[in-house]
Formats: C-alpha cells, structure tokens, sequence
C-alpha cells in the first residue's frame, strides 16, 4: 500500500532523494514509526499575529505560541488507517522552550478528488489545509498549503489565517548528513506570520498499531476538506 505522500505524488515521488522518500514512504502496513531529534534554529512570529491568537493555537496544538532560537524539538512519524479506512500520517512534535515545552500536532490524510493531501491541524483537529505537494529540483519535498478551514464550531474570529498561505520544505542535507526542515505562513497583507526553520536526525522503529500513541489520534475523525 502506498503512502499518503506517495500517492499523491505518483511517479514524482521517486524524484525525491532517497532519504526524503523513507521519511514520506512509510505506510500503515509496514508496522514503523519514525522518532526525530534536532533544533529548531528559527521559530519566529510576526507582530500583526495578535497575542490572543498565538495562545489559542498553542492551546490547541495548531502552532505553538512560544517562539525562540535553537530550540531542541522532537518529531515522531505514525502511519495507520483512520477509523474511515484513510491511510493517515500522524506527526507529533514537542517543542523544548526554555520556559516550558509546547506541542504541535497534524494527521495528513490523501485528497478525495486529486493528486493532493490535506491536513488536519490540532489534537481536535481544528483547522483542515489542502495541500498540494511537489519535488524540487534538489530532491526536496515541497508542501503548498492554501487558506484554512475551521472545523470546530463556535470558533473565535481569526482573521490574520482567513487567508494565509503555507510553504513548507524538506530536504536531505548531504554535507551535514541531517535532515532540514523550514516552514513559513505568510498573509497577502500583512506578510510573513509564521516561521520555522530547523534540523534533526530520524531512526525508523517497529511500531504496531496496538503501539502507537494516543496522541497520534486526534479525538474525532473529520472527513471534510
């Protein structure tokens, strides 16, 4: 069975390095995980993201609210079949803050209708993004993410992410032999509001489905885009 990110790619997914194809290759039936550890150099918010807003998205482990530099993180890869048979990649990531530890959580599931993912974002999940995904030139693997959907009902006024854009890339580092990660939410009026950007390293584990986290579900199944 493919992966979420293999199926969606098709024949585009051997263009990725071989690296970047084993940390988006792996399936519900291989019984694998995948635990990473590494930094985060740059996590950064813009000033027109509202306090209120960067609180509530911690809160729910949509983005975290802290930002900082060289920050130690943790991200673990679950593979399984959502309780509406999807194949779904779960990715949980810790975030050591010097002041206290922050979590980020996401389920990516393949499109309905395309050669597309969507991901769900927060433990509830919260917010749903159609994504489409693509290879570079350099072998990396290339996520555009439009506008956000809420999910949750009675949802507080969010204005700065009614519109905003991700660009997200990973990529194999050869000199460094490290995995690098960067991510950036940008709004068309006010800008870059969101900004990651860091490095890890990864270990492949065996993982059945009777061992996989509870947090790597998110408390309700949505199957909307």
């Amino acid at each position: 069975m493919p992966s979420v990110v293999e199926r969606a790619l098709g024949a585009r997914f051997a263009k990725l390095h071989p690296k970047v194809q084993w940390r988006f290759g792996m399936s519900a039936a291989d019984g694998l995980c995948q635990v990473g550890t590494g930094v985060m150099e740059e996590m950064s918010h813009s000033l027109a993201v509202p306090l209120p807003v960067a609180r509530f998205l911690g809160a729910r482990r949509v983005a975290p609210s802290h930002t900082g530099f060289d920050v130690p993180f943790r991200v673990e890869n679950y593979a399984y079949t959502d309780a509406v048979g999807r194949e779904t990649l779960a990715t949980v990531r810790t975030f050591g803050f010097a002041s206290r530890s922050a979590e980020m959580d996401s389920t990516m599931v393949g499109g309905k209708t395309g050669p597309y993912v969507v991901d769900y974002l927060g433990s509830a999940p919260d917010l749903a993004v159609k994504t489409q995904v693509w290879v570079d030139n350099h072998g990396a693997l290339r996520l555009t993410s439009g506008p956000p959907k809420f999910l949750i009902p009675f949802a507080p006024r969010l204005p700065v992410l009614v519109s905003a854009t991700t660009e997200a890339r990973e990529w194999w580092d050869e000199e460094q032999q490290r995995h690098g990660i960067e991510v950036t939410v940008k709004n068309p009026v006010l800008g870059r509001m969101f900004h990651y950007r860091g490095h890890f390293t990864a270990v492949e584990k065996p993982c059945p489905a009777g061992e996989i986290p509870d947090r790597a579900y998110p408390r309700t199944v949505d199957t909307r885009e």
